[in-house]
């Protein structure tokens, strides 16, 4: 059976081949684009989600597709990866809206569901979160997470700051 995790308002669950028409709109968003690793070698919608798909199979994790109960609107996505920060793997809690359904309390809800899982479940001692300094809004997930900055890090040329929350200090 595929990972899903439900919220009161959202699924977050394993991208599908019949995602193409979100990947397409996601991807041609060039704020979106600028965040995710690896842009610059997406040749198109399909060979992005091959890569999501198979992420699944060899690492049991990567991103998942963030959609609306209510209607099955796809939003954005949640993941979490091992990244490389300052030499170290760390794993790392990651979320994207798509613009349109920023503000609304979702990429807070949907990280929430699988910041929990990743203590409950996966029982991995912490999880940090990567922040440009000038993204606010981010900054402000993070809080609402439970996380604390704890850092700053170059990654991708770009000054970060690092939020960090243990397992057991989690909301």
């Amino acid at each position: 059976m595929s990972f899903q995790l439900y919220t009161s308002r959202l699924r977050v669950r394993e991208y599908t081949h019949s995602d193409v028409a979100f990947a397409t709109t996601l991807l041609a968003d060039p704020t979106v684009r600028s965040f995710l690793s690896g842009a610059e070698k997406i040749q198109s919608p399909e060979q992005w989600l091959n890569e999501m798909i198979a992420g699944y199979r060899q690492l049991g994790q990567g991103f998942w597709l963030v959609e609306r109960t209510s209607d099955r609107q796809p939003l954005g996505q949640v993941g979490l990866i091992w990244q490389d920060v300052d030499g170290q793997p760390e794993p790392e809690l990651e979320f994207m809206l798509h613009i349109p359904f920023r503000h609304h309390g979702f990429a807070t809800e949907a990280a929430a569901a699988v910041r929990d899982f990743a203590f409950g479940e996966l029982r991995l001692p912490y999880l940090i979160t990567m922040v440009p300094l000038n993204d606010h809004s981010t900054q402000g997930v993070a809080r609402r997470l439970g996380m604390s900055p704890t850092r700053q890090t170059l990654f991708r040329n770009l000054p970060h700051r690092v939020y960090q929350v243990q397992r057991h200090h989690a909301a």
